[in-house]
Parts: structure tokens; sequence; C-alpha cells
């Protein structure tokens, strides 16, 4: 072995020896096979379904991050105080009542599946 490679695999050995001394490097060689196994289950179907998932997410977050700062902006730049008129008048565009629905309609169906989800199924709300 070469002088360099002892040097390193020293430098190595003593990043190493407190997670020898307390049993962590058990932690992390678990988690490396638990990966390792998780990656092996993983077929196509799920990796497509999980990036789909996380496509979808990030899409979400992008739109309603950037409508709240088109919105910020124009309201900095707007010197008029806001009004009940003003308020009226947006609420009777169509984009703000599409997404005024979009937003009822998103907690409409949370509110539906968690009643069904503490209701036992023969029980029926009034």
């Amino acid at each position: 072995m070469e002088n360099t490679q002892t040097e390193a695999l020293a430098a190595l050995m003593e990043k190493l020896s407190p997670l020898l001394a307390s049993g962590l490097l058990n932690n992390v060689v678990d988690a490396l096979s638990l990966t390792s196994d998780l990656i092996d289950m993983a077929d196509s179907a799920l990796v497509e379904k999980l990036a789909a998932v996380f496509e979808d997410l990030t899409s979400a977050g992008w739109e309603g991050g950037t409508a709240l700062k088109m919105a910020y902006s124009e309201l900095q730049q707007n010197e008029q105080p806001a009004t009940l008129r003003g308020l009226y008048a947006l609420l009777r565009q169509p984009e703000t009542l599409l997404g005024l629905m979009l937003v009822l309609r998103t907690l409409n169906i949370i509110g539906g599946r968690m009643r069904a989800a503490s209701l036992p199924a023969d029980v029926t709300p009034e």
C-alpha cells in the first residue's frame, strides 16, 4: 500500500472512530441498507407516480408563489386605499370567481374526506 493511501485510510479511521465507539455507524449501515431495499422494490411505475406527484406539488407551489408575488407587487404599486367598492369590483371579475371556486371546492373536498375518515360507515350526517 502506498504512503498516500495509508494516510488517507488513517484519516478515515480517525473520522469513523467516534461513530464506531458509539455504535452510530450501525445506524448509518442500516439506513443505507433500507435505502438499497427501497430502490430494489421500486419499479418504474412507482418512480413515475412519485415523479408525477412531485411535479404536481412543485407546479402548485410555483403557481401559488407567483400569484402571491404578483398580487403583492400590484398592491404595493397601487396608491389608492383598499375599499369595499374595489373589493366588490374584484369579486365581479370571472378570474376571481374561478379562483374562489377552486379554493372553496378544495376545502369542500378536504372537509368531505375528513368527515368520511372520522365517521363509521353506517353513520350518515344529518
